[in-house]
């Protein structure tokens, strides 16, 4: 895909991954929409000619309007770009249950949400595409991050089924499965922190610019799944083949975080 001149709607667009999103989007020439609560960062990332939509995506009426408004600016949703989501720290049967329900509103429903605004007006013009920004634990569970994962994998899912409901109608969908980006997800969780022997560890991060780059690169490439970095799927090849060898190193790690987690 061409994006001169695309319209590109980015959520979770105020920090992070969403934000250099919007700067790669914009320099490939695409016009864009961002969506996030905090109207004054969605200003300073995207500029005066970008539109900003402020608001929760849990709430449905915030995704109708972000689509709706998309189309009264632009006459276009080229591609959306469900980005926003939330992590949580706990060992699973003690996550508060509140925290779990927002966890899979943001990382699941609201993206849902969005698609079903979004499709019918894809269809309307022609085609689109769709990609759900998930995560490499969507495709291998962290124990330390099991309800995140569970989410993660549910959105990897709904991205393969979609991809086979609504292709024959010209829609695309995209999965990106990111590694640990340095960004602020950690702190802004909803429950718990990061173990902080898992930060010190975490020798092969990327930056949210390089994520941004995957994924633009995947849209102007019609990629299906694209996991980044690439050897993340040195990862995922070894849970396919032998998951009993990556649960028993999993778990020998967890029982390290454990005290810091409960």
């Amino acid at each position: 895909m061409d994006l001169r001149g695309k319209t590109v709607l980015i959520t979770g667009a105020s920090e992070g991954i969403g934000a250099a999103s919007a700067a790669a989007f914009a320099r490939r020439g695409a016009r864009l929409a961002l969506v996030a609560r905090r109207e004054e960062r969605l200003r300073a990332v995207g500029g005066p000619e970008a539109l900003v939509i402020a608001g929760d995506l849990t709430d449905p009426e915030v995704q109708r309007r972000a689509v709706e408004e998309t189309l009264e600016r632009y006459g276009s949703l080229d591609v959306l770009v469900n980005n926003a989501g939330v992590g949580l720290y706990s060992p699973t049967v003690l996550a508060p249950m509140e925290a779990v329900r927002r966890l899979f509103e943001l990382n699941l429903m609201a993206p849902l949400g969005l698609i079903r605004f979004a499709v019918p007006h894809m269809e309307r013009q022609g085609g689109g595409t769709i990609v759900n920004v998930s995560s490499i634990v969507g495709k291998v569970t962290m124990p330390w991050l099991t309800l995140y994962s569970a989410s993660k994998f549910a959105l990897n899912s709904l991205t393969d089924g979609l991809r086979m409901e609504l292709g024959a109608r010209g829609i695309r969908f995209i999965a990106v499965c990111p590694g640990h980006v340095k960004t602020g997800f950690g702190a802004n969780a909803l429950w718990g922190r990061p173990p902080a022997g898992l930060e010190r560890a975490r020798a092969f991060s990327i930056t949210a610019e390089e994520c941004a780059s995957a994924i633009v690169r995947a849209v102007e490439r019609g990629k299906r799944t694209v996991v980044v970095p690439a050897a993340g799927w040195i990862l995922v090849g070894f849970a396919r083949l032998l998951p009993w060898l990556v649960d028993w190193q999993l778990a020998r790690i967890y029982r390290s975080v454990d005290r810091e987690l409960g």
